[in-house]
């Protein structure tokens, strides 16, 4: 079988071989015709890219249950780029080496992924004392009660933001109550500022495809290889929306070892687990190469005591992903453009923009459109409606925006339409088609809607207390 990125990259033609043992036979693997496939650009080209919606429809609602009946050493294929993780914690650790580590963290979906993080933690050092917590106590200072009676030296939390929270429950750094912490272990918003002083370690990436990212061993920190070893990873390439607005992508991924230094793209992740070629929504900029021996060769993979079969995997940051565009009747402005309308809306004495949300307004529909035939259906979103014939026909597209802006300081009644007044302004200076619309009437002036104060940060916390995931978001959402 040849890999399709060449016959050196062993690895990839490995975790190919073994996507089609697990998921070959069954009923996703028949339609796709996995076992007919000799390739990976056969299997790009007989695969479709998939969002997460048809994604759902067409791979994960018809794989049915019993993933965990597979070979585990099979789908487990995280353990080969661990000894890669463990270099990069001991060059970080120095010559100490964690004892009692706690692990403050939802449950994966999948406990074959949620077995890769513990896996990690254990290869740390043989004698290693483990303590998982998986959900936040109703009284959140439990928590803290909990890991002062285990005493851990090593906290190994979803996102640096958990820690910022729980120093917020206790109004001091980590450390004042747990005296014996030593190191911080975390994988999202590792730029988040808190009041610890101790180190801060980047834990590696995972999802529920598997692992996809390693811990830089280079700056900047909050870096990551991708973890090309363990999971079947290619980039789909988007335009950046500081340079170009509307949004860009093609059906055509490009392969991790001939990506572009500086370009941005978006994950595209098949696994054993259940992914076929799923658009994961993951954005990243790729900021340098590790060579192609780095965290060390595929077992087996060793000829003359040099690795063979390996190819530079890029080291690639983070990013948001792009805002979405707003699709109106008779026009669709771009996500970036909206973006910047809502920030510079705002005037030095304006009160402070603390978040924002923009959304093609719902209600903003003509009400013969609604009664019409061909309208929009009232049973659409109702269990009556999914049963319908034609009950997915596609109504009239909204007129007009809606905003939801949290502000800092007092927001007098005339405010809301002022802002609206500016938006509305910068748009129709942006897009001609809009002014043309808004002249004739045919699209409304954007509405307004000011939350209540304290909006964004219950909303925060509550991804806090889920203890998974990425906490950080954009000041301005598209929704």
């Amino acid at each position: 079988m040849s890999g399709g990125g060449g016959v050196r990259d062993r690895g990839r033609r490995r975790r190919l071989v073994a996507l089609f043992e697990a998921l070959g036979d069954t009923e996703v693997g028949r339609e796709f015709g996995l076992l007919r496939l000799v390739s990976f650009d056969d299997f790009r080209a007989s695969v479709p890219l998939m969002d997460p919606l048809s994604h759902v429809e067409r791979v994960t609602a018809r794989l049915g249950f019993g993933r965990e009946e597979l070979d585990d050493e099979q789908l487990t294929a995280a353990s080969v780029d661990r000894k890669a993780v463990r270099g990069v914690w001991r060059q970080r650790l120095g010559s100490a080496t964690p004892e009692r580590v706690a692990l403050v963290e939802a449950l994966a979906d999948d406990h074959l992924v949620d077995r890769v993080r513990m896996d990690d933690l254990r290869s740390l050092s043989p004698a290693v004392e483990l303590l998982r917590i998986d959900s936040v106590p109703r009284d959140p200072l439990q928590l803290i009660d909990d890991l002062r009676r285990f005493r851990p030296d090593a906290l190994v939390l979803p996102s640096l933001a958990t820690c910022g929270w729980l120093e917020q429950l206790i109004r001091a750094p980590l450390e004042r109550r747990l005296p014996q912490l030593r190191w911080l272990f975390a994988e999202h918003d590792l730029d988040e500022r808190v009041r610890s002083r101790l180190p801060v370690i980047n834990s590696g990436w995972l999802h529920a495809a598997g692992r996809i990212g390693l811990p830089a061993r280079r700056s900047p920190m909050d870096a990551f290889s991708l973890a090309t070893n363990s999971t079947l990873i290619e980039l789909l390439p988007h335009g950046d929306p500081e340079i170009d607005p509307r949004q860009h992508t093609t059906e055509r991924t490009v392969l991790p070892e001939v990506a572009i230094l500086g370009e941005r793209y978006e994950l595209v992740l098949s696994s054993p687990l259940g992914f076929l070629r799923l658009r994961s929504g993951l954005h990243v900029r790729v900021v340098g190469f590790a060579p192609p021996a780095s965290g060390g060769a595929l077992d087996g993979e060793l000829e003359s005591g040099r690795a063979v079969g390996t190819l530079p995997r890029p080291r690639v940051v983070r990013l948001p992903p792009p805002p979405r565009d707003a699709a109106l009747e008779g026009v669709t402005v771009p996500g970036a453009w909206l973006t910047a309308s809502v920030r510079q809306a705002f005037l030095p004495e304006d009160p402070a923009l603390v978040a924002a949300d923009i959304a093609a307004d719902p209600d903003a529909v003509q009400i013969s459109a609604r009664a019409s035939r061909t309208g929009l259906d009232p049973f659409a979103d109702t269990e009556l409606g999914a049963s319908r014939a034609g009950a997915r026909r596609k109504g009239p597209k909204p007129r007009s925006l809606v905003i939801r802006l949290e502000v800092q300081g007092q927001a007098g009644p005339s405010f809301s339409m002022r802002i609206a007044d500016r938006i509305d302004l910068d748009l129709r200076s942006r897009s001609a088609a809009y002014d043309w619309l808004r002249e004739r009437d045919e699209l409304w002036e954007p509405r307004v809607v000011i939350a209540r104060p304290g909006t964004a940060r219950s909303g925060r916390d509550r991804r806090i207390r889920a203890l998974s995931g990425p906490v950080a978001r954009p000041v301005v959402q598209m929704i």
